[in-house]
């Protein structure tokens, strides 16, 4: 397969995403962002958050945001509290910038086809460092309501159920890595997602975990690339 490079792939699809602090019931913050949609240059952009609202072509969940921040200087992110009472489906989305996984993800659309990719995460919480983000995680644990930085909580069913919606016949895609930590979080994923047709690269770690789409090698970032798109053309 022709391996499309960061530069002719920024030329194809914008990232939009919804950052937001996560208010905790001991009156921290956390900075989180809940989605990320990635869309062709075909797909109208006149009203971006707009986007929000729309089935894409498919879903992507991986681990959690990791660095990703608004593009726009000055941006103040919006302050949520869950359960929400009376939410929408609709959300503020501002330009973000891609990363080398969101690129694999591309790279995986342009073989299929697909214009509008809606990423998920088993975290909300922003933090670049696995670790880190790890230890964030099992911090949260011990506040009551601390779990809510997870779109798979019960407290957001509503807010997950639409943002699993997506056109019909395409698989869910799964990519949060292989840290055993991940667990927890990836069990209630799994849970709340049991029925639905998905497609991963195996984990030779656990049955629940799976291969994160950007490893650091070139060649193994192909070899994950050629195994998804195996996979997805199998099932189609």
């Amino acid at each position: 397969m022709d391996f499309l490079y960061a530069a002719e792939l920024k030329r194809q699809f914008t990232c939009y995403g919804h950052f937001y602090e996560l208010r905790l019931m001991n009156g921290e913050f956390a900075k989180c962002r809940s989605v990320l949609e990635i869309v062709d240059t075909s797909i109208s952009q006149a009203d971006p958050s707009s986007i929000s609202e729309m089935e894409p072509d498919v879903v992507v969940i991986m681990m959690n945001p990791g660095s990703s921040r608004p593009k726009v200087d000055g941006h103040v992110d919006g302050r949520i509290e869950y359960p929400q009472k009376g939410g929408t489906n609709r959300k503020e989305l501002v330009l973000t910038q891609p990363d080398n996984t969101q690129y694999q993800v591309m790279r995986v659309a342009v073989s299929q086809g697909w214009k509008h990719i809606r990423v998920l995460n088993l975290s909300d919480l922003r933090d670049p460092k696995s670790g880190s983000f790890l230890q964030k995680v099992d911090a949260l644990g011990g506040i009551m309501g601390g779990h809510v930085h997870s779109l798979f909580c019960p407290e957001r069913d509503a807010e997950c159920s639409h943002a699993l919606k997506r056109k019909t016949g395409t698989p869910i895609l799964l990519g949060w890595g292989q840290d055993p930590g991940l667990l927890p979080l990836a069990e209630q994923c799994l849970d709340r997602i049991d029925g639905e047709p998905t497609c991963t690269v195996a984990s030779d770690v656990h049955p629940r975990l799976n291969a994160h789409p950007s490893p650091m090698l070139q060649k193994k970032k192909l070899l994950w690339l050629e195994t998804i798109i195996g996979h997805l053309e199998t099932h189609g």
